[in-house]
């Protein structure tokens, strides 16, 4: 921990340093292995009030992941029975086997499945989301476990979810 020239620790990092001549600058190291979050995010945008639904998996993000919350989300009563279209790029995870095997059933309880072009980020309206989430609403980089990154994440979603709904708020309404 560094502390400054009175002995106490600074309430934000240090983003520079010094160090006599002839010395090394030494860092701590914090060994991020193992602390990744992969988040499944699910944006309604068509709502009357806007939501966006972020799942967090600590580890390799997988097409069982996808197959079961798809499932999940048809199981809501929200869904009405009306059918549901999913966006999704072409991660590795969103043409898996357990995907495409569960992909009848699926289809049958009225999911539908469009995957954009490859490299073409721009055409997906969840990732202007995620890039405010992360550069807005995770200021931190670094986090001492697993579960403090996942606690934050699920934070910036929570608060970036009630952002869309306070600015759907605040537009008018449909004229009569």
């Amino acid at each position: 921990m560094y502390l400054d020239e009175c002995g106490f620790a600074p309430s934000q990092p240090v983003n520079y340093s010094w160090v006599r001549a002839g010395e090394r600058k030494r860092m701590p190291y914090e060994n991020p292995e193992g602390r990744r979050e992969n988040v499944l995010a699910l944006l309604d945008a068509d709502s009357p009030v806007p939501s966006l639904h972020g799942v967090g998996y600590g580890g390799t993000f997988r097409g069982e992941h996808l197959a079961r919350a798809f499932a999940e989300v048809l199981d809501q009563p929200e869904t009405g029975g009306r059918p549901l279209v999913v966006v999704l790029d072409n991660a590795s995870s969103h043409h898996s086997h357990v995907l495409r095997d569960a992909l009848p059933d699926l289809e049958a309880r009225g999911l539908s499945l469009f995957y954009l072009p490859t490299a073409s980020p721009e055409l997906n309206a969840i990732e202007h989301d995620f890039r405010a989430i992360k550069h807005t609403h995770l200021p931190e980089r670094r986090y001492t476990s697993q579960q403090a990154l996942h606690d934050a994440v699920a934070a910036a979603f929570a608060e970036y979810d009630a952002e869309l709904v306070a600015k759907r708020a605040a537009q008018p309404g449909r004229a009569a």
